[in-house]
């Protein structure tokens, strides 16, 4: 289970459903090699949310976020997770997504205990969980769609799906737990970090304007809000993360 000492300090993987899920992005999984004291992982938002569970059976639950964090895994730890879609982390944990925004808590604080128990065992087996799913609503899916769209604005996703912009931000904080503006935003940032990853030699400039933004002073500001790091050093410790032979070593996004 553990790395070798001289093996990386992260190694990373996911495993997408074999069909699409409505539920669930993707499960994951993650060694933690021989880092002395703990290995630092930058987590930007990706608008889902996480179970996650420890081999050692410590199972938590990390709420969606418009917030980077850092936090420092613990050496020769084995971590499984299962990713909630943005559109279905309020339906799919049986409760108004906004209660669990920004939230890392112990499974046992937000169901009962032995619907914990059984959950993270679920997901350390690698069984789809059995949550108290309601079906997600094809409207916040809708809005999604039209909010990850370059040039998208809140009251154009609300005239899309047929809502006002007050109903249409009840609904995205009650199924996503983030509001039209932050959802906007953590595209935003992930349309950059794709066509980054997609053409790493890509001026920022270039990159700024396909992700959406107005410009380059206008990536770095939110990017640096979004990440604590300048576009240039957020890629460049992407980059530093992956590992050739390795297989999918870049750390989650979320």
């Amino acid at each position: 289970m553990n790395e070798a000492d001289t093996g990386p300090a992260s190694v990373y993987t996911e495993h997408r459903p074999g069909r699409p899920d409505p539920l669930i992005a993707c499960r994951r999984e993650q060694r933690i090699g021989a880092a002395p004291g703990g290995h630092p992982q930058r987590v930007l938002p990706d608008a889902c949310a996480d179970l996650i569970v420890t081999d050692g059976g410590a199972a938590r639950l990390a709420g969606p976020t418009a917030d980077p964090a850092v936090p420092l895994l613990a050496p020769h730890t084995r971590i499984r997770g299962l990713r909630l879609r943005t559109s279905a982390i309020g339906p799919a944990l049986g409760l108004p997504a906004h209660l669990v925004r920004d939230a890392d808590l112990p499974l046992d604080a937000l169901l009962p205990r032995p619907d914990a128990e059984r959950l993270t065992e679920q997901i350390w087996s690698g069984a789809r969980p059995a949550l108290p799913a309601a079906p997600p609503d094809p409207r916040v899916r809708a809005a999604l769609r039209a909010l990850s769209e370059p040039g998208a604005t809140a009251a154009g996703a609300a005239r899309a799906v047929g809502l006002s912009e007050r109903q249409l931000r009840r609904l995205l904080l009650d199924h996503t737990g983030l509001g039209p503006r932050a959802l906007q935003r953590t595209a935003r940032l992930q349309r950059f970090l794709r066509a980054a990853d997609a053409d790493p030699g890509r001026p920022l400039a270039d990159l700024a304007l396909t992700a959406g933004y107005a410009d380059q002073p206008h990536l770095t500001r939110e990017v640096r809000r979004m990440s604590g790091l300048t576009p240039a050093a957020l890629l460049a410790e992407r980059t530093a993360a992956t590992r050739p032979g390795l297989g999918a070593t870049r750390p989650p996004t979320g």
